[in-house]
């Protein structure tokens, strides 16, 4: 009877610190399928023609996202404000406000890498003509994550944003961005 007794003690606390462990592992990756805000700041780097007319700057923006069903796929809203000037009377002020999807590789590493896509519109504003209006715009990016607790994750992104505008009369080229910079976000 005794020894009975000892066997089903060491199988129920086998089975209790299996089960624990499980659980610790799943919600150690739930907290990244939680909807997220977050803030960035960094460096704007105009590219191509819009390069030669303005210089790069900071800038930083705010984002949101949530979770599809399928873990690894996440939807996020992004905006920012970039204020490009330069040696002259040129600049350049804009702010996209766009919708993404995210990609999360689904490799377990305490590094999340995701890669995104979206489109949306732009502000374009610029001086000295002062003719300001909304342009579409599409980008894309990647970006490399990592948890700083169960509720803070601290990143790096690089977004390229290609402003189009084919649609206006006169227009060989649209505008070109590079962001990339430092990002904290919340885990709701």
């Amino acid at each position: 009877m005794k020894r009975s007794g000892f066997i089903y003690v060491i199988i129920i606390s086998f089975i209790v610190l299996w089960c624990t462990d499980l659980f610790a592992y799943k919600e150690r990756k739930d907290y990244f399928s939680r909807p997220q805000i977050g803030a960035w700041g960094g460096i704007v780097t105009p590219l191509g023609p819009t390069a030669s007319r303005v210089e790069t700057a900071l800038g930083g923006g705010i984002f949101a996202r949530l979770t599809f069903p399928y873990q690894y796929l996440k939807f996020g809203v992004d905006s920012s404000y970039q204020q490009y000037k330069s040696r002259g009377v040129n600049e350049l002020t804009f702010v996209p406000v766009y919708g993404n999807l995210l990609f999360q590789l689904p490799v377990d590493f305490p590094v999340r890498f995701q890669f995104k896509g979206g489109a949306g519109a732009g502000y374009v504003y610029i001086k000295p003509d002062k003719i300001g209006q909304w342009d579409p715009i599409f980008m894309c990016g990647f970006e490399a994550s990592f948890p700083a607790g169960r509720t803070f994750n601290i990143g790096l992104r690089i977004d390229y944003i290609y402003i189009y505008e084919g649609y206006i009369k006169g227009s060989k080229t649209g505008g070109h961005v590079l962001n990339s910079g430092i990002q904290l976000y919340f885990n709701l």
